[in-house]
């Protein structure tokens, strides 16, 4: 009984994750997924984001361990592994328009031309603890 409740919590936060299209095959860049994270808190009621910590794999590979907690107060683990490239880019400085959003990239004016660089992020796996 116990089990197939555990199942069930965890079965629903899958169903949360999968409407905020964290799964598997899913790749963002990097201030798209934190900003992402983030809007957990402030657009959601379900669930509340207590934080996370992105950890070293490898030289291309990293783990987020997130602490959530539901509604009721169950607390949950979830570690969303990912699998990291960069993205590198050179464009003529005339043809950049740029916002207010510029985060989450390195760019480097180099006379006429800017050089854009940033990490993107490819979900390979998802794990996720009940921890009550």
């Amino acid at each position: 009984m116990v089990v197939e409740l555990a199942k069930g919590y965890t079965r629903n936060l899958r169903r949360f994750l999968r409407k905020l299209n964290i799964i598997v095959g899913r790749c963002f860049d990097e201030f798209e997924f934190t900003s992402l994270l983030r809007s957990i808190n402030t657009k959601y009621d379900e669930y509340w984001l207590l934080g996370w910590k992105e950890h070293k794999v490898s030289d291309n590979s990293s783990s987020f361990v997130l602490t959530l907690i539901d509604k009721d107060d169950r607390e949950y683990v979830i570690r969303i592994y990912v699998s990291i490239g960069t993205i590198n880019m050179v464009l003529p400085a005339n043809q950049l328009h740029l916002t207010d959003e510029t985060t989450g990239i390195t760019m480097l004016v180099n006379g006429n031309t800017i050089n854009i660089s940033g990490r993107v992020l490819c979900i390979t796996n998802i794990r996720i603890k009940a921890m009550n």
